[in-house]
């Protein structure tokens, strides 16, 4: 048995031990000592990455051989020679530094280790996105998924969860019981976005399409990347966040997946990154985790700045996520209701239930997103989406919601200013609008009654369409998110 222990503050720390050739399981088991994160990415001799986990307080253990693996393992050959377990404190950079003590045990044997479930080795086997970890694979940390697998050919909408985590990183529920959750809340697709690392192996399941994807974690402001073709390589990797950030932005080339803003005005994880250009951000998040204490001003917030990307012409759609981190019966700090995956649903116009349908759904901006109202529109009589360019032509909405337990109304809202509430029932509600004197025009719905505005509550947005011949589409008047913040901050 191999021990290690000390204390990390902001900043990297290689730890070094050696497997000799007669090895076949390798169990690493970890813990923070007090509350606190590290993030631990395992290379073999080879420097191919093996795992990748974020440690906490909880005693987290991984184990790995030649044919499975657990937790963020990737099975393979235990090569022999000096393996190295990379440590990063990544809180401090732009706060205060936090010291993390941590207590690692490695202990190496020439036998199958017994603890390993046979129903974790199911899971581990019946899989559908790997990362390469053989003896003849190349070192690039590629992450094999096939994207255009479908569940479903037909073009239609889709209900999913962008933001979610498990045990793997800050999660309480497993791999498996997170499957089960998306499964019973009927999602049809679900993206796992842990902190910084990405799922090794995710399970095929028979109605949820499970997606990789990874939540690029820094002092400066936290994105998704949804669809990426790449992990992050943290082998003796530059932590800043500007070296993260800009590494995350870089798994996934132009049109291939999609980037995403996370709670950009939930302090202190808001974003403030100022170099990121706006042309390489697809989709913003505008409703996270709806149960947390902060989340419905961190809301207001975020649709005050998306009018102010939309008014300066970049089409960077509205999108939702449960940023759930809880189990089913657990509940945030005064919340009376669960954070669960699926609240908000965000809904993706796709050809396919594939992968790549998804992501090109979100792409275009054919999105929108609801907590529970059960929302049913129409644009043209589907003729148009969301998302797309429409002129200067009148646009006919057809707007309904299925939920009888509550009230709502909708606020179309465009270039910024609101020129119509209208109160929704299951009834088909009509009006038209002419874009020709509009740059955008976005749905917001809301709780609550129209005599009483100010005690309305956010519900979902339907995301604008454009008239693409207003000039700030082909010249946006900013370019980065420094520029953006220059921008509000002069009041423009």
């Amino acid at each position: 048995m191999l021990n290690f222990t000390g204390e990390l503050v902001f900043g990297h720390r290689v730890l070094n031990f050696n497997v000799n050739a007669n090895i076949n399981t390798l169990t690493l088991t970890a813990t923070t000592v007090k509350k606190g994160f590290l993030y631990a990415y395992l290379y073999d001799s080879k420097q191919q990455l093996r795992a990748n986990l974020l440690f906490e307080k909880a005693n987290k253990t991984l184990i790995l051989t030649s044919k499975s693996a657990s937790l963020g393992g990737i099975s393979g050959h235990l090569p022999p020679g000096d393996w190295q377990l990379h440590l990063y404190n990544l809180e401090g950079e732009t706060r205060t530094p936090k010291a993390m003590r941590y207590a690692i045990d490695v202990e190496l044997s020439e036998h199958i280790n017994p603890e390993y479930s046979s129903h974790e080795k199911l899971l581990a086997t019946q899989t559908h996105a790997c990362l390469i970890a053989d003896k003849n694979a190349p070192l690039d940390h590629s992450i094999h998924f096939d994207y255009n697998h479908s569940k479903n050919n037909n073009a239609a909408w889709y209900r999913g969860d962008l933001h979610a985590h498990t045990q793997l990183s800050d999660g309480n529920n497993t791999l498996a019981a997170a499957t089960q959750i998306a499964q019973q809340q009927a999602l049809d697709f679900f993206f796992l976005t842990e902190h910084n690392i990405c799922h090794p192996a995710l399970p095929m399941c028979e109605h949820t399409l499970i997606l990789p994807a990874i939540e690029v974690t820094t002092d400066q402001g936290h994105f998704n990347v949804l669809g990426p073709r790449r992990t992050l390589n943290m082998f003796n990797a530059t932590y800043s966040s500007a070296a993260l950030i800009e590494q995350g932005l870089s798994l996934v080339a132009q049109d291939e997946g999609n980037i995403s803003i996370n709670h950009p005005a939930m302090k202190p994880w808001h974003w403030h990154y100022e170099n990121i250009a706006l042309k390489k951000v697809n989709t913003f998040e505008v409703c996270c985790d709806p149960t947390w204490s902060t989340s419905p001003k961190a809301t207001e917030d975020a649709l005050i700045l998306l009018t102010y990307i939309w008014n300066s012409g970049h089409r960077i759609a509205a999108v939702g996520g449960s940023d759930s981190h809880l189990e089913p019966h657990e509940r945030n700090a005064n919340a009376t209701e669960p954070s669960v995956y699926g609240d908000p649903s965000t809904f993706v116009y796709a050809d396919t239930l594939s992968g790549n349908g998804i992501l090109q759904g979100l792409r275009q901006g054919n999105v929108y997103l609801e907590r529970q109202c059960g929302l049913v529109f129409q644009l043209n009589s589907g003729a148009v989406l969301p998302g797309q360019d429409v002129g200067t032509n009148i646009v006919d909405y057809r707007l309904a919601v299925t939920d009888t337990s509550t009230s709502y109304y909708a606020e179309c809202i465009a270039d910024g200013n609101v020129i119509k509430r209208i109160k929704l029932t299951t009834k088909n509600i009509h009006f038209q609008v002419d874009m020709s004197t509009y740059a955008w025009l976005r749905i917001d719905i809301r709780r609550g009654q129209l005599d009483n505005l100010t005690a309305s509550e956010f519900e979902g947005v339907i995301n604008p369409i454009y008239n693409g011949t207003q000039a700030i589409f082909s010249q946006p008047l900013v370019g980065t998110w420094g520029e953006l913040m220059e921008l509000i901050n002069n009041g423009n």
